[in-house]
């Protein structure tokens, strides 16, 4: 190995980070997800019915399922730490 190896590799290093297009090192997008919405659950279940994935009274029993569902949750109690009054 030479002795100006370890020179010629930072100074490849160097070249590559400036010659490789931005995006694809400037540019970081993190994937945010999110539960679904009940309409969107909704449609969901509405599509799998119209694709006979469904019977009529399995969608209504889903339905009725997530709807219920949805409801427990917009009346769930949420506890909120008091804060110190010390500094």
């Amino acid at each position: 190995m030479s002795p100006d190896a370890p020179w010629r590799a930072r100074a490849l290093a160097v070249a590559l980070l400036l010659l490789a297009p931005p995006s694809c090192i400037r540019h970081f997008h993190p994937v945010v997800t999110r539960p679904p919405t009940l309409g969107e659950e909704l449609l969901s279940l509405d599509a799998a019915r119209r694709d006979g994935l469904l019977t009529e009274e399995e969608f209504a029993a889903r339905r009725a399922q997530t709807i219920e569902a949805w409801k427990a949750i917009g009346t769930a109690t949420v506890e909120v730490p008091e804060e110190d009054d010390a500094p």
